[in-house]
């Protein structure tokens, strides 16, 4: 369990993160979404411990991460831009890990570097972007790690390779029970992967919900009434959003569903259909009844 508490963090006077609290519960995959600048990175190294806070804590099962190696052995923080040793090939960079890092093995670096097309004995710096990412992401699972911090992952990776990515992720959540936390900004790229997404704006975080808990109770309709009344009508229900084209209305709502349908049905439309909605547009819901603007916060 991780567990984020009143942390606040400035750099030069200038508040990055203020009163920032948060939980990762053990085994989940908690999304950290935010524009570009909104401090997710900052989070992420406070996080893994690189950066001391200005106040609050991070405790990994009731310890501060910050100075504490034992609890950073079980930590792998893929960053935005990973660091590797100019002229070292994949596997010359694997030995070096396997020296510094208690967990790493080397046995579980070759089973995983077999799945991704990369040549292991050529020289990472001749890597293309999406190369290096794979190459840390290989680098950061053969440490068995409790806990991975990943900062924009997925950034540089093609579709076949996000997906093997993906995969690979929640084959160790099932496996070992691994934590991890993903920072984005876009939503979409992340919406099937996590269990829980939080929002960071202005320094805080507006906004955390788990995703099935954001599922419940709100439901996305089509209802054809010919001819179309005026929009009032709907009334019978909570309307979050109303958009009618035509004969047809397109209906966000609140409550249970067996009880919404019924009520639509007082209107005699000549259909009703229930669609799936996507977890942007929930965010966009939930974001506009705090007052926000989803689109100024989130691609």
């Amino acid at each position: 369990m991780i567990e984020i508490n009143h942390l606040r963090k400035s750099y030069d006077n200038q508040m990055v993160l203020e009163d920032i609290n948060a939980a990762v519960k053990d085994g989940a995959i908690y999304g950290l979404l935010g524009s570009n600048g909104a401090g997710k990175s900052t989070l992420l190294g406070l996080m893994a411990g690189i950066y001391k806070a200005d106040a609050g804590s991070i405790l990994y099962d009731g310890q501060e991460v910050y100075e504490n190696n034992a609890v950073k052995k079980d930590i792998a923080y893929i960053t935005d831009d990973p660091f590797y040793f100019n002229h070292y090939t994949l596997t010359e960079m694997a030995k070096y890990y396997a020296l510094v890092c208690p967990n790493f093995s080397m046995v579980r670096y070759d089973e995983l570097s077999s799945f991704f097309p990369i040549d292991r004995n050529q020289k990472i710096n001749s890597f293309s972007k999406g190369m290096k990412r794979q190459t840390a992401i290989i680098l950061a699972l053969s440490q068995s790690p409790k806990v991975l911090l990943c900062d924009e992952s997925f950034d540089g990776l093609d579709p076949v390779i996000r997906q093997l990515v993906k995969r690979l992720f929640i084959e160790e959540v099932n496996r070992r029970g691994m934590s991890i936390v993903i920072s984005s900004h876009n939503l979409r790229e992340i919406e099937n992967l996590c269990d829980t997404i939080s929002i960071v704006h202005n320094k805080k975080i507006i906004l955390e919900r788990d995703v099935d808990t954001i599922k419940e109770g709100i439901h996305k309709l089509q209802v054809v009434i010919k001819p179309m009344p005026d929009s009032s009508v709907f009334q019978v229900v909570d309307v979050v959003d109303c958009k009618i084209r035509g004969n047809l209305a397109e209906l966000i709502v609140r409550g249970e569903e067996q009880e919404i349908l019924e009520k639509l049905e007082t209107l005699n439309p000549l259909l009703i259909d229930i669609l799936d909605l996507t977890l942007e547009e929930l965010f966009i819901y939930e974001m506009e009844v705090g007052g926000y603007d989803f689109s100024n916060i989130i691609l």
